[in-house]
């Protein structure tokens, strides 16, 4: 994961937005359906391997008295990543049927689950990296501005990625 603690700005960006774009040039060429689910996964795992590496960097590097326990940061990820592809095959493969979308019982929960330990996620690695670079207890208001642009990757990737590049570069080298 130390790939994306070192990448550069415009490469995190590419990475991000490249499977955004992607279907929209292939799918006229067909397999439209398809293409949309890889490039979901493919764009999922980079977010997601971004903001974990991200975080368990920052909470690895963080003063002792600081660190969080990561157990809650895992798992969320982990089901938020096995709910995505439960959408995948359960959402979109109804599409691919020809028929509306008649989703489980449980998975309006399950989304609701997902959501929140996505947002989860993004406080924690907001939280951590500030604490790590601060190496102080910080307040919301003061990692508010990298929680955000964590949010909005696409942007906020220009913005972070130099002080992440920063920040860990003397500890994995």
């Amino acid at each position: 994961m130390n790939i994306f603690l070192r990448a550069k700005s415009w490469q995190m960006f590419l990475l991000i937005i490249a499977p955004m774009l992607l279907p929209a040039f292939i799918a006229p060429l067909g397999g439209g359906m398809l293409i949309f689910q890889i490039s979901t996964i493919v764009w999922m795992a980079v977010l997601v391997g971004w903001l974990y590496s991200v975080g368990i960097a920052s909470n690895n590097y963080a003063p002792e008295e600081l660190r969080k326990n990561p157990v809650m940061y895992k798992f969320g990820f982990l089901f938020a990543v096995i709910y995505m592809f439960a959408a995948q095959f359960l959402i979109f493969g109804a599409f691919e049927a020809g028929g509306p979308p008649k989703p489980p019982v449980w998975f309006f929960p399950a989304h609701l689950l997902s959501m929140f330990f996505m947002f989860y996620g993004l406080w924690f690695t907001a939280k951590q990296f500030v604490t790590c670079d601060r190496k102080e207890k910080v307040k919301f208001l003061q990692y508010s501005g990298p929680f955000f642009l964590f949010w909005f990757s696409p942007i906020g990737v220009w913005f972070l990625q130099p002080k992440i590049n920063e920040l860990f570069a003397s500890k994995n080298a």
